[in-house]
């Protein structure tokens, strides 16, 4: 009875191996993010990574971070502008790259009816070392 078990499950994994060994294409590698890390940043040794929810209409506020933070947008659409670039609309798939030192003037839910998620990973040395610095003008 058990031999006979054995050979059956043999049996439906060997005739699934062809299913498994089709010929797919190519995986396609499109760039989303090419961005040099900055020298205000520590020797990355830890990547954190969360997952943060905001409010309808929830701003960020005025801040930066110590360490680097790359990210991408899952759900809803947000303002993002770093210091000394243009707003622009950042939505479901597009990824962000905050540079450690660097002043984020805008990182705000652009949506005031629905929520909207981000999950980023912060490139830092240590879990001890804060992760943003809030500012005020």
């Amino acid at each position: 009875m058990l031999r006979r078990l054995v050979y059956r499950s043999l049996i439906g994994v060997i005739s699934a191996l062809p299913l498994a060994a089709q010929n797919y294409p190519p995986l396609q590698r499109q760039p989303v993010l090419d961005a040099a890390i900055p020298a205000a940043n520590p020797q990355i040794k830890l990547v954190h990574g969360a997952r943060i929810q905001f409010a309808p209409g929830q701003p960020t506020g005025l801040h930066r971070h110590p360490v680097s933070v790359v990210g991408i947008v899952t759900e809803g659409s947000f303002i993002f502008q770093p210091e000394g670039e243009p707003a622009r609309t950042i939505k479901v798939g597009d990824s962000f790259f905050e540079p450690a030192g660097r002043t984020i003037l805008h990182f705000d839910n652009a949506s005031h009816s629905r929520g909207a998620t981000i999950v980023a990973y912060y490139l830092t040395d240590s879990k001890d070392t804060p992760l943003i610095q809030l500012l005020t003008k």
